[in-house]
């Protein structure tokens, strides 16, 4: 929940930082653009009064198309230079202009208009009006693309941010997640043996026992004892390979050899373990690693099996190792799992994270294992790993 949160707060964060970075030169834009807007409506005021001029210096009829009129102050007359039903203040306009030009502004019938007012001769100026709705249409479209502009980049800056933040957070959900894997493995490993352990223990503190008695209850909490370091052990390598601790140390190794060995250590009480000679197999492996994944395949495969077989060969550019036994086989419905934390591949089958181990040297060493069932019956697990180039 607390990550959940920090997540939120650093995607606003950054989606806030994202769209002021970018909302300045956005209205920059705007403004430049309401200046160019402005400047092409003067521009158009000023070509409609050099045209005025140009016909009243060349002493010809003015006949323009849009409004334009003739104004003496002085002697109170206007005289139209073009049809127009607009009646702006012309006289007015006319007294109070200086000797520059001048823009003027009016309104009427809910119409507003810009004029230009010019100065031609002593007490007589000219004037030229323009309508201004294109004006503050195009100005209202500017303002609206703005708007527009501001909520798909806040959005799209949202959106970034999430993903930015996504980003920067994952490593830490990641770290947290294997915590918390981790702490429930742990769990999950420890509470069988920690029974056992209080059981035993329990009993034997509760009344005066014999010898025998304190001696097999001792062996109980022993091996429950053990059980727990093995698998806090293997628990330890499995959290070093997910965290990339572990690095293979490759070297030529004999993989036949190496099966033969193992099936040679492992003791089983009703059960049998043997290795079938083969060709040498030389492949690039950490000869620990690889001999504890070995062990792990026919320790789980004996609990099982009263026989199990190593058979080593090489299959194209793999040496390949295959773990069969005469057990009931994988269970077909979880034969995908068997690889997973704490997944059972048949009732008798390891229910720890002995096979979680082996998938992750062989996937360390650049390899594939596999699970399946055998036709004539029993499971078969095989390795394969890269053969030796030198």
């Amino acid at each position: 929940m607390k990550l959940r949160r920090l997540h939120l707060r650093l995607a606003v964060l950054f989606g806030l930082v994202a769209a002021l970075l970018a909302i300045g030169p956005l209205l920059l834009w705007r403004s430049e653009r309401v200046d160019a807007i402005e400047a092409d409506f003067t521009a158009t005021l000023i070509e409609q009064m050099e045209i005025v001029q140009r016909h009243w210096v060349a002493d010809e009829d003015v006949d323009v198309d849009f409004p334009a009129w003739q104004v003496n102050a002085a002697e109170d007359w206007i005289n139209p230079l073009s049809d127009s039903d607009v009646e702006p203040p012309l006289l007015t306009w006319a007294r109070e202009v200086d000797e520059g030009p001048e823009y003027r502004t009016f309104s009427t019938d809910g119409e507003e208009f810009r004029a230009y007012v010019s100065p031609y001769l002593p007490e007589e100026v000219l004037v030229t009006l323009v309508g201004t709705e294109s004006l503050r249409t195009e100005i209202a479209d500017a303002n609206k693309r703005t708007i527009l502009f501001v909520i798909g980049l806040s959005a799209v800056s949202l959106a970034l941010g999430w993903l930015g933040a996504r980003l920067a957070v994952g490593p830490t959900r990641r770290m947290v997640d294997g915590q918390q894997g981790f702490l429930a493995d742990a769990a999950h490993e420890m509470r069988t043996p920690l029974a056992v352990i209080m059981a035993s223990s329990s009993q034997a503190l509760s009344r005066e026992r014999s010898s025998e008695e304190y001696v097999r209850s001792l062996s109980e909490i022993r091996s429950a004892a053990e059980r727990a370091s093995t698998g806090v052990n293997e628990l330890l390598d499995l959290v070093r390979f997910d965290s990339g601790q572990a690095i293979p140390r490759l070297a030529p190794l004999r993989l036949d050899l190496l099966a033969e060995e193992v099936a040679a250590s492992v003791r089983a009480d009703d059960g049998t373990v043997v290795a079938d000679p083969s060709a040498p197999v030389v492949v690039n492996a950490d000869m620990p690693l690889m001999r504890q994944a070995l062990d792990n395949l026919v320790r789980n495969a004996i609990r099982r099996a009263d026989r199990v077989e190593l058979t080593s060969r090489v299959e194209q550019r793999f040496g390949v190792v295959e773990v069969s036994d005469n057990g009931p086989g994988f269970d077909p419905d979880g034969i995908d799992a068997v690889f997973d934390r704490y997944e059972r591949g048949d009732r008798r089958g390891e229910t720890g994270i002995g096979l979680a181990i082996v998938k992750a040297i062989v996937d360390a060493h650049g390899g594939v294992v596999s699970a399946a069932n055998s036709d004539a019956g029993g499971a078969v697990v095989t390795i394969k790993v890269p053969l030796s180039t030198d």
